[in-house]
């Protein structure tokens, strides 16, 4: 609910700005990123995003380090929720793109700083804060189907906030709009970006029988739909019948 509320007021101050740009969010389930782009870790050395990958799956956030709005609060829900899933964060990379080509490795080092009492000492391992002078980031971000608008009069970017979930080979695997995920989403996300590599015999019997419903942002059980599905017809029936009955008796 909290999350939910935080996500309205970021998209009312937006609306209040009186932009006439819309950043654009149109990720696409299985397109291609390029993971020979470079960027700057917290150490300062250039990396490409496949030797940052190196063969594991991710949860990718676009956004910039001196945001005041959301990504630090979608930092903090994923990492404090990383560490519900069970999963080893040594199996996983979860990255953080600064789409700001102003911002520093400086910067990301105060990020990370900031992630790091939600993510823990163990869970922090897997997550990487990478900035780029050269605007890669931004790029980065435009091949997943997301743009951003610079509002100079207040220095700020306006921005969609969502969690991609990335294979090793740099496929958008799943996407989980705004903050409306649980520890179970990011979790099968990491599942199924990994091909079945990570998570228990459970997790995947579970992605078999399950679906992304789209209109929440969340996996949902087929079977659960279908007994939601059925008690739905269950009631639909018994007011027809009841109807019915009722007619008759007035007869």
């Amino acid at each position: 609910m909290i999350r939910s509320l935080l996500v309205l007021a970021v998209l009312l101050a937006a609306s209040v700005a009186g932009a006439t740009e819309r950043p654009s969010f149109d990720p696409k389930i299985g397109a291609q990123l390029d993971i020979e782009k470079a960027f700057l870790d917290t150490s300062g050395k250039a990396i490409s995003l496949s030797d940052i990958l190196a063969g594991r799956p991710a949860l990718v956030i676009f956004g910039y380090d001196k945001c005041p709005n959301l990504c630090g609060v979608t930092q903090q829900a994923v990492a404090s929720d990383l560490n519900k899933t069970g999963l080893d964060p040594r199996t996983y990379r979860a990255l953080f793109f600064s789409i700001d080509p102003s911002e520093t490795f400086q910067d990301a080092i105060a990020a990370r700083a900031e992630v790091a009492p939600s993510a823990g000492q163990e869970g922090l391992a897997a997550w990487r804060f990478l900035t780029s002078p050269d605007d890669a980031g931004a790029a980065l971000a435009a091949e997943a189907g997301i743009t951003f608008d610079r509002r100079d009069r207040i220095a700020q970017y306006v921005h969609p906030i969502a969690v991609i979930a990335l294979t090793p080979q740099g496929r958008i695997a799943q996407v989980l709009p705004a903050l409306n995920f649980e520890p179970r989403d990011l979790k099968l996300a990491l599942v199924e970006a990994s091909a079945g590599r990570l998570g228990s015999i459970a997790d995947h019997i579970f992605l078999l029988c399950a679906g992304f419903d789209t209109s929440k942002g969340q996996y949902t059980s087929a079977i659960e739909a279908a007994v939601k599905m059925a008690g739905a017809a269950t009631l639909l029936g018994l007011g027809v019948s009841l109807f019915i009955l009722t007619r008759r008796r007035r007869v």
